[in-house]
């Protein structure tokens, strides 16, 4: 039996998917990954001869407001004009097609998923959305969604116009986990943790099946969450990543990208039922 087989038959017999997605997830679509030679943490190093977890963290951008905060600006107008690949498709697609219950959990902050048309009470951003903000300082635990024009606050902060805090009038930042982060507020993470949570005691008695994509054992928020789910579940897994796919049977490693796997599953799928 091959490994599509094996995925289809696990699809037929679950009740409920758990995606898990780190940032290969986005490579797809045209996103850099945050471990690359470009894109956007490559172009950190590059521009200022430093590593990510020297530039992305709270002191650097209070002591470099303009340049971390112009790099954030880049990648909401990224994220927001970048289309999401027909993998996030394909996934809603099998939800459908074989009635599963569903959550997602992503290291991603780009809103990849609510793009796709995802249902927002079902999704956890493990490090926080670059949509929303909050203050840098903190003064409060408030997080809002950045609802202004993307491109004038681009040309603001080159004039170095930085946004500021409704409250308190200080700076205010996306409210995305950085690295060395002690400001970071988690109240929408919190919230929708609450929200899986009830998920997994509603199928505790259920097959659950997994997807893991994209992520790698360097950021281990996901996974933590795919040995929990493996170990406390029973859960099937299956992860799909070109560079660190292994993981002991009966659970499944594909050493692919995330479209190419998604799309050759789904190729098998569609032969094997439309001959039914």
């Amino acid at each position: 039996m091959n490994k599509s087989e094996q995925i289809h038959n696990s699809l037929k017999s679950s009740k409920a998917i758990i995606i898990l997605t780190g940032a290969g997830m986005g490579i797809d679509s045209g996103l850099a990954d945050y471990r690359g030679n470009s894109g956007q943490w490559g172009k950190v190093e590059d521009d200022t001869s430093l590593n990510a977890i020297e530039v992305v963290n709270p002191k650097y951008f209070s002591e470099h407001t303009k340049y971390v905060w112009k790099m954030f600006a880049q990648r909401m107008l990224e994220y927001k004009n970048t289309k999401p690949h027909k993998g996030f498709e394909i996934l809603r697609k099998w939800i459908d097609d074989f009635n599963l219950d569903y959550f997602l959990i992503t290291s991603n902050v780009d809103e990849h998923f609510i793009k796709s048309g995802f249902d927002d009470q079902k999704h956890r951003e493990l490090h926080g959305n670059i949509f929303y903000m909050q203050c840098n300082k903190p003064c409060s635990k408030k997080v809002w969604r950045y609802d202004l024009e993307i491109e004038q606050l681009i040309l603001d902060i080159e004039n170095e116009k930085f946004p500021k805090c409704p409250d308190c009038g200080e700076l205010i930042r996306p409210n995305v986990y950085m690295f060395r982060d002690y400001a970071y507020i988690s109240t929408r993470s919190d919230e929708k943790e609450k929200l899986f949570q009830e998920f997994l005691a509603k199928n505790k008695e259920n097959e659950i099946i997994v997807f893991e994509i994209g992520s790698g054992p360097h950021v281990q928020s996901i996974r933590k969450k795919t040995r929990m789910l493996g170990i406390n579940y029973n859960a099937k897994i299956v992860r799909i990543n070109p560079k660190d796919f292994k993981i002991k049977e009966p659970h499944i490693g594909i050493d692919k990208g995330a479209l190419e796997t998604l799309t050759e599953i789904d190729d098998f799928i569609t032969k094997i039922e439309s001959r039914r």
